[in-house]
């Protein structure tokens, strides 16, 4: 429930923004829109406005249109409107019109992404861990405990950051030019080849596959913050208690204490707690949640990482302006990268397997949702991307498939032929059903 609610806020969200920069854009060259729609099918809420434009929530919030006086219609316009038709208007001002859905999806992006920068994104600090023997890292030179500064010349200060830019490298095909401060304080340079070929794997799967790790502190099981209405807060569990035993097993660390919780649902767990020198025991029985289409346990209490997060973690935060060009960077090396990523596709240099229909989306807004409204941001800022490249693409049905046309009429001097378009026409819908069904497949294969 949770990802389907996240999914339909989502969707909503960016399909209103990608709407609301047709709708604005035509209104402010004098074109008339009959509606603005978020959703397709039978309109669950309906109002006009004082300027005649419909306004339409509808039932199925996968998508939404704007439709304008003499868009595509064949139906007589009466000869004092004619000025306020699209097809009338100048072949600028259709442009304009037609490339500010995906414009509005870019913008939205970069306050996105910008607001998250602003609030700060607190991660770990991008220190190698254990190397794997004769692998790509360990022939680079790189040694346990060395902090990663630069990749391919641009400044990191969290894993998330490092990982952000070594995808978008190995993407491409680029060798990871890596600056690292080691245990002494020495800078050094390491060049790491790219073993990659079609399948490009992402988050720590990637660093697995250089052959190295995330250098983490090992941190003992002692709760820090509870939720108020999980079961940890209902058994009884408080800030600051160290969890010695689970079933009479002793346990070592807060990664084993996870771990045990994952694996136990539902199922009631007998504990040893040490809260201040004070030894007694508890029962803990952890709820069961749906996350990543698995079934897991669930208690809502985080790590306790204070004598930690000086060493081993960072916050990076901005300034309104600098948040912003952080954000725009952020924006554009997404859509490089998504585009890069699509035309590794076509050629078949990367696999289709990473594409996701609604199914992998609706999990992913939900567990975004369910990490903070930071890591939603994101996540809508990723989707809005996606959707802004996505609908450029020089596609019949899609913005840029339209801009395509207006490219020919200005070479030309006259629109494409009717039977032109119609075939164009036919052609993406072919497009759009194969790429929304091996999507949907992907889905089903994951869920599988």
């Amino acid at each position: 429930m949770t990802s389907l609610l996240a999914f339909i806020l989502a969707i909503g969200v960016l399909v209103t923004i990608h709407e609301l920069g047709h709708f604005w854009v035509a209104r402010a060259v004098g074109v008339k829109v009959l509606r603005f729609s978020v959703g397709f099918g039978r309109p669950l809420w309906k109002r006009v406005g004082q300027d005649g434009t419909e306004y339409v929530i509808a039932m199925l919030p996968l998508g939404g249109y704007v439709k304008m006086l003499g868009e595509g219609s064949d139906e007589p316009i009466p000869e004092e409107e004619r000025y306020r038709s699209f097809d009338l208007q100048p072949l600028a001002a259709r442009a304009a019109i037609v490339v500010a859905g995906p414009l509005f999806n870019f913008i939205f992006a970069i306050f996105a992404f910008g607001a998250v920068q602003m609030v700060g994104v607190s991660g770990m600090k991008p220190i190698v861990g254990q190397i794997t023997a004769a692998s790509v890292a360990e022939n680079a030179g790189l040694k346990q405990g060395d902090e990663v500064t630069l990749v391919n010349g641009h400044p990191v200060q969290i894993w998330q950051q490092a990982l952000e830019k070594m995808l978008g490298a190995v993407v491409v095909g680029d060798t990871l030019q890596l600056e690292v401060v080691n245990a002494s304080g020495v800078v050094q340079q390491r060049l790491l080849e790219n073993p990659f070929g079609a399948d490009i794997p992402e988050g720590m799967a990637l660093l697995d596959k250089l052959g190295f790790a995330v250098e983490r502190p090992a941190v003992p099981p002692r709760i820090g913050e509870v939720v108020a209405d999980g079961a940890a807060a209902a058994a009884g569990l408080e800030p600051g208690d160290l969890v010695l035993t689970v079933a009479e097993e002793p346990l070592e660390s807060w990664a084993a204490w996870v771990e045990w919780v994952r694996e136990s649902p539902e199922q009631t767990l007998q504990l040893t707690i040490d809260r201040d020198g004070v030894i007694f025991p508890m029962q803990l029985t952890p709820a069961r949640v749906e996350a990543n289409g698995k079934t897991i346990g669930r208690i809502g209490a985080a790590v306790d990482l204070t004598e930690f997060r000086e060493t081993y973690y960072r916050t990076v935060q901005y300034g309104p302006v600098d948040a912003l060009i952080r954000g725009a960077e952020k924006s554009w090396n997404m859509s490089t990268m998504t585009l890069q990523v699509m035309g590794r596709m076509v050629v078949g240099a990367t696999s289709t397997d990473g594409l996701s229909g609604p199914i992998s989306i609706a999990r992913y807004a939900g567990s975004s949702m369910e990490s903070g409204l930071t890591t939603f941001l994101s996540f809508l800022g990723l989707v809005s991307v996606s959707l802004g490249v996505l609908n450029l693409l020089p596609i019949p049905m899609l913005d840029g498939g339209h801009l395509f046309y207006y490219l020919i009429e200005s070479i030309k001097g006259s629109p494409p032929s009717e039977g032109a378009m119609m075939v164009g026409q036919r052609i993406g819908i072919v497009f759009l059903v194969g790429l929304m069904s091996l999507a949907l497949y992907n889905d089903l294969l994951r869920l599988l």
